[in-house]
């Protein structure tokens, strides 16, 4: 079974693939469900070269429709991450009418070129989602990462094995979403090919000497950095015989 996870740092890289994971999707802001990450941490990213990086591309936090700057912005980044060497890339937009937007997807997996690419949990709103998955499938897109509609995945499983049982065979169904150690053999047993978890913890807090004051908000921002020991028991449980 694949493990997908998603990471913001180098740190959670090299933790990631210590923990034996299969790829990581990368971003930034994870605590806002994450953005595209920097040119920066693109390249560094690629150039460790130890886990296939499949990049974010989300320009901002909120929903998933996009005005012309930022559909721009969004078509500069995947050529960006297919520049520095990206293995895949997760893209996601919808219509006004919560459809899929099958005009800009069809161009942005033209972009891809031969880029792996995932269509993100902007799938979670949208109307009528076996049609989309089918809409999906014509586009050739490689992937859905998805909770099944609901907040998170456990919530969403019907859902989500529905879907696997019935178009599972034709593009890669991935439940993510509130995915732990606890709950992984659920997925496992019902034949999902692949997961997607963080894996997360915030990390300490520095020390902040008198002087400064502390109460400033962006003192009090956790910073999350995925933990070897819940990832490897995670991956234990899913690729035991």
């Amino acid at each position: 079974m694949l493990l997908e996870v998603c990471v913001t740092s180098i740190a959670s890289i090299k933790n990631a693939f210590s923990a034996g994971v299969d790829r990581v999707e990368l971003c930034s802001a994870l605590g806002t469900g994450g953005v595209t990450p920097s040119y920066g941490l693109i390249k560094e990213s690629v150039e460790l070269d130890i886990l296939p990086v499949h990049c974010l591309i989300r320009p901002r936090e909120g929903h998933f429709i996009y005005s012309i700057d930022e559909v721009a912005i969004i078509e500069q980044d995947i050529l960006t991450a297919k520049k520095l060497g990206c293995k895949g890339v997760v893209v996601g937009a919808v219509t006004p009418e919560f459809h899929l937007d099958l005009k800009l997807l069809k161009r942005w997996k033209s972009l891809a070129g031969s880029m792996y690419v995932t269509f993100h949990r902007a799938f979670d709103v949208v109307k009528e989602p076996i049609q989309a998955l089918e809409q999906l499938i014509d586009l050739d897109f490689d992937c859905i990462l998805s909770s099944g509609q609901e907040e998170k995945a456990l919530d969403g499983f019907s859902n989500l094995e529905l879907w696997n049982k019935k178009l599972g065979d034709q593009i890669l169904i991935m439940p993510g979403s509130g995915i732990s150690k606890n709950n992984c053999i659920k997925f496992r047993k019902s034949e999902f090919k692949a997961l997607h978890l963080s894996g997360s913890v915030a990390i300490e807090s520095i020390s902040i000497p008198n002087g400064v004051n502390k109460s400033m908000s962006f003192l009090q921002q956790e910073i999350l950095e995925s933990n070897p020991s819940v990832l490897k028991k995670v991956v234990q449980l899913l690729k035991a015989n």
